[in-house]
C-alpha cells in the first residue's frame, strides 16, 4: 500500500501533500512545530489585555503570477497591503499564518513532533519521532537543507547533491509603539543597514490597531554574529536599533519580542526543484529561491514525481 510521510510542514510540505492527496494518495505531515507554514508565520502576544499579532517571518508574496496562484487557492485568507509609494503586495489575513492554514484544510498532520532519524527498510522507512515510531512507502523530506545531514546520515547520497544550497540566518524584532507614535514610513528597505527591512506590520489588512506594531529584520551577517549570544541583550539592542531608525525613543516601546531563524534565508539554492533516491525526496524553498512559490514549485514537482512513480495522474489541487 501506497503510503506517503512527509516531513515538515512548511509551504513546500503543503504543496506536496496537498497535490498528492488530490490524486487519492495517502499522505501524512510531521512538524516539530506548534503550528503549520514554517516561516510563513504570525506570533500573538497579549499587552495589557489587548491581543496584537506580528508577522514575524516571511513578510508578504510578491506580484508574481506564482505567487497570486497560490494566493488564489487560499480563498479569503489573503488581501493586498498597501505598502507606500505606489506598493502593494499580497499578505495573510488576518496574519501571514492564514496563508498555510487555509491550504493545509483538510490535510493529516501531527504538530509538535520531532523526527529523529529515519532508515530505510524492505518496502518502505522507518522513521522515529520523539512521539514514538510510523512507517511509510514513500518518504519526502521539506526541511531547510542544514538539517538533511542528521536525518539521514552525512554519508547518503543526497549530502552530496545539496552540498552546495547554502542558507543564513534571520533576526526578527517585534515591537509595539503607542498608536499615536510619529511613524516615518511604513516599509523601508536598505541592504546596507544592520536592520535592513523595517515595516509597520499593523497597517496589514485584518491586523488590531490598538497599538503601532513593527518588524525589524537584522542583515544576515549580523545575525550571524549574534543569533548564539544572550536574547534579552539582543532585543534591547536592536529595539535601540529600530528607534533610531524611527526617530523615537525607546522609551516609547510597550512590547518587544525576537526570534532567531537560524535558516531563514536562501543564497544560493541548488538551482533544480528537488533532489531524490529511490522512494525517498528531499526539497524546500532552498532548491530554487527564498520565496513562497519557490517553496511551492518545489513541493509541487516532488508531488509529481511521486505521481509519475506510482503511474497515477497528477490533479492540480484548488483547481
Amino acid at each position: 500500500m501506497t503510503d506517503v510521510v512527509i516531513v515538515g510542514a512548511g509551504m513546500a510540505g503543503i504543496a506536496c501533500a496537498r497535490a498528492l492527496k488530490a490524486a487519492g494518495v495517502p499522505v501524512r505531515l510531521i512538524d516539530k512545530g506548534r503550528g503549520i507554514g514554517g516561516r510563513v508565520a504570525t506570533r500573538r502576544v497579549d499587552i495589557a489585555g489587548d491581543v496584537i499579532s506580528f508577522d514575524h517571518g516571511t513578510q508578504y508574496l510578491d506580484t508574481s503570477d506564482a505567487a497570486a496562484h497560490i494566493a488564489a487557492q487560499a480563498k479569503d485568507a489573503t488581501a493586498r497591503w498597501d505598502m507606500g509609494g505606489g506598493k502593494s503586495r499580497i499578505v495573510g489575513t488576518p496574519g501571514m499564518s492564514a496563508l498555510p492554514k487555509a491550504l493545509a484544510q483538510g490535510l493529516d498532520v501531527t504538530l509538535d513532533t520531532r523526527v529523529i532519524s529515519v532508515d530505510a527498510r524492505t518496502g518502505g522507512w522507518h522513521i522515529q519521532t520523539d512521539a514514538g515510531e510510523d512507517d511509510a512507502s514513500h518518504l519526502v523530506i521539506t526541511v531547510p537543507v542544514p538539517q538533511l545531514a542528521p536525518l539521514l546520515g552525512e554519508r547518503h547520497p543526497l549530502i552530496d547533491r545539496v552540498k552546495a544550497a547554502r542558507m543564513l540566518p534571520i533576526m526578527t524584532l517585534m515591537a509595539a509603539f503607542d498608536g499615536d507614535t510619529p511613524a516615518p514610513f511604513v516599509t523601508r528597505r536598505d541592504e546596507t543597514a544592520d536592520l535592513t527591512w523595517i515595516a509597520r506590520n499593523d497597517l496589514k489588512p485584518g491586523r488590531s490597531t490598538r497599538y503601532q506594531t513593527w518588524i525589524a529584520q537584522a542583515h544576515p551577517d549580523w545575525s550571524a554574529r549574534h543569533i548564539d549570544q544572550e536574547r534579552d541583550k539582543i532585543k534591547a539592542r536592536m529595539a535601540g536599533m529600530l528607534c533610531a531608525a524611527l526617530d523615537v525613543d525607546v522609551g516609547n516601546v510597550r512590547h518587544v519580542g525576537l526570534q532567531g531563524w537560524r535558516y531563514g534565508l536562501v543564497q544560493t539554492p541548488i538551482g533544480q526543484p528537488f533532489v531524490s533516491d529511490g522512494t525517498l525526496w528531499a526539497g524546500g524553498d532552498w532548491c530554487l529561491g527564498g520565496k513562497v512559490q519557490d517553496a511551492w514549485q518545489s513541493g509541487t514537482a516532488i508531488a509529481s514525481d511521486i505521481l509519475q512513480q506510482l503511474g497515477l495522474p497528477a490533479e492540480r489541487p484548488g483547481g
